[in-house]
């Protein structure tokens, strides 16, 4: 049960006690008021001992207990017994009790977190006009004026022969304006690439006045992304095995959740295995040795980190390479443990610094390659076998494929019997791409991380290509032409079919990573990239990617393992969907609303309610009390109780006492009023003067003496 999110356990704690304090003392107030109003004018000595002690807050209980006990068991009578004192005294031992039990009370209070209310938002947290068109400048170079940029939707396309065998995917139903139209996008959701946008996207002046085309940016940023993130309405997720993107989703604070229904995402898988071949190069004295190659036959070197479905592939492309390799070993050099040392020296500049980088296979003495390596031949195979097992089919007459497998692994410093030494270990890695219909689950906690569950759903994947290309005159034949092709037009659209997979691997399509790349620029670009592009062939030509490749670990000695090349892809992999993708502004305007579930809030103070029977005696009680009280005034039964009280406080009473010695207990004590009150002893056989049966506070009351 929540009490307050704004007063702390302390401040309750505090004001409770305060309040329980003053109704014990205003209890205890009111039932000596009340005993005084009450006590007979006729009465053996311990009653009016009790009383004394009462009014004295001196060994008020026992007294008071054993008076009690002694009435109910009639060991002692009085002359004109009072119910209501007997009650009375009851209420003043128990009433202390009470007070002291109202502590369990307290047990029920503790610290907790209540939630904020739930709120409504959309995609990349656009509510308005002006944020959307925020959200598209956003994505643009600065300065560049939405008018000026093309934006391109197709809705199919078809292959057609332009001639000399040269097959295009060319639109058959385009519907074009510019991103400053706001209605462009108005028919568009979240299972529709055509939602996001490129990065960096401005307009590009071609050759070709015909040609309207833009230029934007494929590749990653100059640092990787290690953590879950939220940007421009994509839910980013680098993981262990490669990078999840979910579009469509607002902007969250800490202790916010959301629940996205049908929306598209983007799955890539990495997988690594270790090729069993290390360059190595000690440091000795002043100088360092010559790197070799090392080469391992016995032991567990093959180990694979990534998806189930990747590894045998990897496993025969691991042979393959090591097959090409073997040559460059020395085979009489093999030792005890089963490594062979390399003929001539490592081709990898080696370094000390912890890093994952790619590596390329030494050239065959005496070799010559047209067009073709072996790396390129052998990744080639790889990525053919891979995709035949995935089911990745494409036209190759019209799409190039971009290569999903690579040669990456992980180098730095490491020791090796106390001599410091770089280490690198080779690797073959692989990529897959899914785009895939899931339900989403994006939270946010209290320390505002982020995470995601996706729940894929049985979907139908509609893949729309379209070439935009020129038609140039051959410089080294004026009577032939040639044909320049632009990074094309693509679109992923997925619609709901309960009775398709819930699964859809989709090529990779070839990808030169440049500073600018040129063509429609559609959100399927940076998706068909994205599988070459982090396996990271292309980074160490690039210095804007120098930074990629260090790890955080600096000088010190890295975990030369698959799980962390893997890692790193994953992590290149986010940040690429970072750097090159956006939400589009005018789409997230137009989208439905997205429920934004509280998960937390502000600290707040909370109770469990079966622990407020502690405070129950002391609340009933002193209603009780307080009811007594009020009927007290009403009658007027209460005035004069105050020096009654100071009478029964002191000595006074018993100055009149003409009795020596203590007076045995039976003795009868009655109130007298002239010359002041007092207590008389009572003979026995008697008379009482005065009426007998009144209380003590009305016998006084009538006379002239008290009220003076």
């Amino acid at each position: 049960m929540i009490i307050s999110s704004s007063i702390t356990l302390g401040q309750i704690t505090f004001v409770l006690r305060v309040a329980i304090q003053i109704l014990s003392y205003v209890g205890a107030a009111l039932i000596l008021i009340i005993a005084l109003a009450t006590v007979s004018r006729v009465a053996p000595v311990d009653t009016h001992d009790t009383v004394n002690r009462v009014v004295g807050a001196s060994t008020a209980t026992g007294s008071t207990v054993k008076w009690i006990f002694n009435r109910l068991r009639r060991k002692h009578a009085d002359p004109a017994p009072s119910a209501s004192f007997l009650l009375v005294l009851f209420l003043s031992v128990s009433y202390a009790v009470f007070v002291s039990i109202s502590d369990i009370g307290f047990l029920g209070f503790y610290a907790c977190t209540i939630p904020s209310p739930n709120s409504v938002d959309s995609p990349a947290s656009v509510n308005s006009t002006e944020a959307a068109k925020n959200l598209v400048l956003s994505n643009m170079v600065n300065g560049t004026d939405p008018s000026t940029v093309a934006a391109y939707r197709c809705d199919s396309s078809t292959v057609v022969d332009i001639g000399d065998d040269i097959l295009l995917n060319l639109c058959t139903s385009w519907r074009n304006s510019t991103f400053a139209d706001t209605h462009l996008f108005d028919s568009i959701n979240s299972t529709d690439s055509d939602a996001m946008m490129p990065r960096r996207l401005t307009p590009y002046q071609a050759k070709n006045a015909s040609l309207v085309l833009n230029s934007f940016y494929l590749g990653p940023n100059t640092q990787r992304v290690r953590n879950p993130i939220i940007h421009e309405g994509l839910a980013i997720e680098p993981h262990d095995t490669g990078v999840r993107m979910v579009m469509g989703v607002p902007q969250l604070s800490a202790n916010k959740k959301v629940d996205i229904a049908k929306t598209l995402a983007v799955e890539v898988d990495v997988g690594c295995m270790a090729l069993g071949v290390r360059d190595i190069r000690l440091v000795t004295g002043d100088a360092l040795t010559g790197s070799k190659m090392l080469f391992y036959t016995n032991g567990t070197w093959r180990k694979y980190t990534g998806p189930d479905y990747m590894q045998d592939v990897l496993s025969k492309t691991v042979d393959d390479v090591r097959a090409y390799l073997q040559p460059f070993f020395n085979t009489s050099s093999i030792d005890s443990n089963g490594v062979m040392m390399s003929i001539n020296g490592s081709n990898l500049a080696l370094s000390p610094a912890a890093n994952v980088g790619v590596w390329d296979l030494p050239p065959q003495p005496g070799a010559s390659f047209l067009g073709s390596t072996p790396a390129k031949d052998l990744m080639g195979n790889c990525t053919a076998a891979l995709q035949k097992k995935l089911g990745i089919t494409f036209n190759a007459k019209t799409i190039q494929s971009g290569d999903i497998c690579g040669l990456v692994g992980t180098g730095g410093s490491f020791g090796l019997d106390g001599i410091p030494s770089m280490v690198y270990n080779r690797m073959i890695c692989a990529t897959a791409t899914q785009v895939n219909m899931v339900d989403a689950t994006i939270n946010v906690d209290a320390n505002s991380a982020l995470s995601m569950s996706l729940t894929r759903r049985p979907s139908d994947l509609n893949y729309v290509p379209a070439d935009f290309y020129d038609i140039r005159p051959n410089g080294l034949d004026p009577n032939s032409t040639i044909v320049l092709q632009f990074i094309p037009y693509q679109r992923y659209t997925l619609n709901d079919n309960p009775n398709s997979p819930t699964t859809h691997f989709v090529h990779t399509r070839k990808t030169i990573l440049s500073d600018e790349s040129v063509g429609a620029g559609s959100a399927g670009n940076v998706i068909s990239s994205i599988g070459q592009i982090i396996l990271g062939a292309d980074f160490p030509t690039q210095q804007e990617y120098a930074g990629l490749g260090l790890l955080d670990n600096g000088l010190d000695q890295v975990n030369f393992n698959a799980s962390v090349v893997t890692r790193w892809v994953g992590e290149v992999g986010a940040s690429y969907f970072f750097a090159s993708l956006g939400y589009n502004g005018w789409a997230a305007l137009q989208s439905a609303p997205i429920e934004v579930v509280s998960t937390g809030g502000r600290v707040g103070s909370c109770y469990k309610p079966y622990y407020a029977l502690g405070f129950v005696p002391l609340l009933l009680s002193a209603v009780g009390v307080m009811l007594w009280m009020f009927i007290r005034i009403f009658s007027s039964s209460w005035f004069g109780t105050k020096k009654l009280g100071e009478a029964y406080g002191g000595v006074t009473p018993y100055t009149a006492v003409a009795c020596p010695g203590a007076p045995p207990k039976d003795t009868l004590l009655a109130w007298e009023a002239v010359p002041q009150p007092h207590l008389q002893v009572i003979q026995k056989g008697y008379p009482v003067v005065g009426d007998a049966h009144a209380t003590a506070l009305k016998y006084l009351k009538s006379a002239p003496s008290y009220s003076s």
